[in-house]
């Protein structure tokens, strides 16, 4: 449901003679790394989450796929990966299901990979287990986004709704719709306002309907109030539904957001989010008339990325 630094190898230790045999050479084994973890306030944070996080080095092989699974019980797991050189190669926010993190990752080239463990929020610390196992040469496989192009979108109703009526997506049949999911506490999403708000008012006469999907974050132990002097989310003592649904008014107000936001609560969250794909917010989607999905942009920026032109071809669809 975002991911370069220089961060200690803690817990190498473990890693290394399962993937890294001294040399550097591959074990002739194969086998796979489990390492039990923990983050701590005292841990380096993450760039893009301010979270705790530690580094793993696992050693790859080309031709291989591999399961990434970053799995706690004390936190929203998340998970990135980069090259030895720190090129950010993917994330994962929830893909784990519950609040755990996976990626799935077929590796093209022999060496060592860096697999970052950190927490969703930035308060997340607590035990984590990380599992990396190799499953056999690397099949031909299609993004499982791609495979939703020309699919109908899946469905969903909404526990809350802000600046509209509708409450699920089959609402909005007969509307193009820009779906995108987000939450409060991303800095990310709030760039993108900006252009929604411009699209919305643009097209909306059209039949356009942005939509803006998120949840209660504080189903998942996130403790968050709006600050009126910063304009962002502020962390709390305590927090719930009431609560999130009061916040979430107030962020809309200073942000002058006029399009349509639907909450979900957690369960309802975990398989929307997994049946979108969507591994990181700001996450868009664009779906038809007819309620087809006709285009996904994983991390939306606060430029086109040619969502508008896209859009504007299924607008003169009839």
């Amino acid at each position: 449901m975002l991911r370069y630094w220089l961060i200690p190898l803690v817990a190498l230790v473990l890693l290394v003679p399962r993937f890294a045999p001294a040399g550097g050479a591959k074990g002739k084994d194969d086998k796979d790394v489990r390492v039990e973890g923990k983050l701590t306030n005292d841990d380096p944070k993450d760039k893009k989450r301010n979270a705790a996080s530690k580094v793993h080095t696992v050693r790859m092989k080309a031709g291989k796929t591999y399961t990434i699974d970053m799995v706690s019980k004390d936190f929203d797991a998340y998970l990135r990966l980069e090259d030895k050189d720190g090129k950010e190669l993917d994330e994962d926010d929830d893909s784990g299901g519950d609040l755990n993190a996976r990626i799935i990752f077929n590796c093209t080239k022999d060496g060592d990979y860096k697999v970052i463990c950190t927490a969703y929020a930035a308060q997340g610390i607590g035990n984590y287990v990380l599992t990396v196992k190799a499953a056999g040469n690397a099949p031909k496989i299609t993004s499982s986004h791609e495979n939703m192009i020309g699919k109908a979108a899946p469905d969903f109703v909404a526990d809350f709704v802000l600046n509209g009526k509708a409450k699920r997506l089959a609402d909005l049949k007969g509307k193009v719709v820009l779906l995108e999911f987000w939450a409060v506490g991303s800095d990310q999403c709030a760039e993108t306002f900006p252009l929604l708000q411009e699209w919305q008012k643009k097209y909306n006469k059209d039949g356009l309907e942005v939509v803006g999907l998120s949840y209660y974050q504080s189903d998942i132990g996130h403790k968050y109030a709006f600050d009126k002097e910063s304009g962002k989310m502020k962390v709390v003592e305590k927090a719930d539904r009431a609560s999130d649904r009061a916040a979430l008014q107030e962020y809309a107000t200073h942000h002058k957001l006029s399009h349509l936001l639907l909450t979900l609560g957690k369960e309802d969250a975990l398989k929307t989010f997994d049946a979108y794909g969507v591994n990181g917010v700001p996450h868009a989607v664009l779906i038809d008339r007819q309620g087809n999905v006709r285009m996904v942009h994983g991390g939306m920026s606060k430029k086109s990325d040619g969502l508008e032109a896209e859009l504007k071809k299924l607008l003169d669809e009839k």
